[in-house]
């Protein structure tokens, strides 16, 4: 795809010199290092994006998470203490059993058999750490996209930044032009008034954009928590993304993490559902030990056995709501999966049809605003036009360069988007 561009030439400024050769926007996008100090350093997409995934203070905090669920594994596969027991009988009565004669002690160790419940309920805690992981990979992906966002308005306010500083340039030389003509009696003082306001609109308009671009590039730093670094982006906007099949993209849509974290969390529901089968299970707690007969001064093993009583379905509300809830899941998972899907197919038709308007705008629209700026500016020249005339055809052709950069940002934009839906790299 060819540039769209018009001549600059470095005549006396005369009426004539403002044809279509007036103005130059290249669309190779590098942001300029005059709207900060000193030798920023080079930013490309890719490398934004990684500062971000490095750097950025919810990363930090999933390390902190992923710490805090190793602890809570950690914490289930601890069961109920064992118990030691020392029981005295016969001891300090009277008659028989005065002082310590008959006095008969035991020793017992007691535990309960719970290693099923150990084992479910670390099984329903490392359930869990998936879902961390879709988490971060959903964070990853949104973190991603707005680094990419903010990237590509950086590069479309550099040029729209170019294109009014070549604007004010134009406006600067034809007042000057203007100015001559006066002198030569072929213009009137209005028209030069009319000149020097459109003059102050173009510094403003130059103004107001550098300090967008310098509040830009602070949001975009302080993703990674470097607000206000220099840094000069580097980019090229024409190298404009394949269209992506609408079939290749739904196909990938079903792997999008916001699914999978559904999936997980159905997993999860069942992890909880084992877990508490097994919970509502009578636990056997054994005991043995040792009895001291001191009347007789012998010894004897001792055994015994706790089984609770009552029925296994003491959870059986909890294991039913948790079932319902994974009925809930797997009807949100479908909800949003619609959802994407009309959202998805949307940004690809979108998508398609600023392909389509940059396409039209750079091949036909702009090359016939040249011509009649050309023809304009020759009409100016003769008498045939006034200079209201003449600079609405120049408005028409700078409105016209700055819809075409509208249209690369829609495209970009909505190619990011796409990504994030789909799950894809957004560094690209």
């Amino acid at each position: 795809m060819k540039p769209f561009y018009l001549k600059s030439t470095q005549r006396k400024p005369t009426a004539s010199r403002f044809c279509a050769g007036a103005l130059s926007l290249s669309l190779t996008f590098c942001a300029t290092a005059e709207i900060f100090q000193a030798s920023p350093q080079v930013l490309t997409l890719p490398q934004a994006v990684s500062l971000t995934l490095k750097q950025h203070p919810e990363f930090k905090a999933f390390v902190s998470r992923n710490m805090a669920q190793q602890g809570y594994v950690q914490q289930a596969g601890v069961g109920e203490r064992p118990q030691v027991g020392l029981i005295i009988e016969d001891a300090l009565g009277n008659g028989e059993h005065s002082a310590l004669r008959n006095m008969q002690t035991t020793l017992t160790y007691a535990w309960i058999l719970q290693q099923e419940q150990i084992d479910s309920r670390i099984a329903a805690v490392k359930s869990q750490a998936a879902q961390l992981k879709i988490e971060q990979q959903i964070a990853s992906l949104d973190l991603a996209a707005n680094t990419a966002k903010k990237f590509i308005q950086i590069l479309i306010k550099t040029e729209r930044l170019k294109l009014n500083k070549i604007a004010l340039q134009q406006a600067q030389d034809v007042v000057k032009a203007i100015s001559e003509r006066i002198d030569a009696g072929k213009s009137s003082n209005v028209e030069k008034l009319q000149a020097q306001a459109e003059q102050v609109r173009r510094e403003l308009a130059v103004e107001d954009l550098e300090h967008e671009l310098k509040a830009s590039y602070y949001q975009l730093t302080s993703m990674w928590g470097e607000a206000g670094k220099s840094y000069h982006v580097s980019g090229d906007l024409m190298a404009l993304p394949a269209n992506p099949s609408v079939e290749s993209q739904l196909e990938r849509l079903k792997k999008q993490p916001l699914l999978a974290k559904f999936a997980t969390q159905q997993r999860i529901a069942q992890a909880q559902i084992e877990l508490a089968r097994i919970e509502a299970k009578p636990q056997w707690q054994l005991s043995a030990g040792v009895r001291r007969y001191e009347a007789t001064d012998d010894f004897g093993l001792v055994a015994g056995i706790s089984i609770p009583l009552g029925s296994d379905n003491r959870n059986a509300g909890k294991i039913a709501a948790l079932q319902a809830q994974q009925d809930v899941f797997a009807d949100e998972a479908n909800a949003l999966l619609q959802k994407l899907d009309a959202q998805l197919y949307v940004l690809l038709q979108e998508m398609e049809h600023s392909r389509h308007v940059i396409d039209t705008m750079q091949q036909r629209i702009v090359p016939l605003l040249e011509n009649a700026l050309s023809d304009a500016t020759h009409a100016y020249d003769m008498g045939q036009l006034n200079y209201t005339q003449w600079n609405n055809v120049r408005q028409e052709l700078l409105a016209a360069k700055s819809s075409l950069l509208d249209a690369y940002e829609s495209l970009h934009l909505q190619h990011i988007e796409i990504q994030r839906l789909t799950g894809s790299s957004i560094s690209q």
